[in-house]
């Protein structure tokens, strides 16, 4: 009996986790106290309202202040509440082109599949001032964060941006509710 209950059980939870061991990039833990990497009167001191939310969320550029660099990015920043904890580590990196900043973000996502074995999913959105080239997927606990890597390419100023980010659940349904509000 105990075991076909085991055998029942197993079917229902599934074997594979992708990502599940992915919550730190650039040595900066999802959901960590950001005191932990930097101080509080840095903090404090820097940290301003977060564009995409409501309330609650607040930006904090740690550019100057990273540890640990990334070849792929050299613009950092973090997203915190008001606990000062982390809901979003985030670089980026100017590129002159789009098909160079494709080329870079497909060299990177090869990476990220085989260090934690991450089966992305892709996808494009046209904005009114930019469109994104998307490679996304739920990781974490319970797969309710997200990493994304895209190429942002601007229509203003034919920029192009390559963002690697990293968000939790909280995060994002505070970004989405931000965006449903019309604001």
């Amino acid at each position: 009996m105990k075991k076909l209950l085991t055998i029942l059980l197993s079917l229902l939870i599934p074997i594979t986790s992708y990502g599940v061991e992915l919550n730190t990039l650039f040595g900066i833990s999802l959901l960590d106290n950001a005191e932990k990497h930097f101080s509080s009167n840095y903090i404090e001191s820097n940290k301003f309202k977060n564009d995409e939310t409501i309330d609650g969320y607040f930006s904090l550029v740690i550019t100057d202040e990273i540890k640990s660099k990334s070849p792929y990015a050299n613009w950092y920043q973090i997203v915190i509440d008001n606990e000062n904890t982390i809901h979003r580590i985030y670089g980026d990196s100017d590129f002159t082109n789009l098909d160079i900043c494709q080329a870079v973000r497909k060299d990177l996502l090869s990476k990220f599949e085989k260090k934690y074995a991450i089966n992305f999913e892709y996808f494009e959105e046209s904005y009114p001032e930019f469109k994104i080239y998307a490679d996304y997927q739920f990781v974490g606990p319970y797969q309710t964060n997200s990493i994304r890597i895209q190429c942002r390419e601007s229509y203003i100023d034919s920029s192009t941006l390559l963002q690697i980010m990293l968000n939790s659940f909280n995060l994002i349904d505070a970004v989405n509710d931000y965006y449903d509000s019309g604001l």
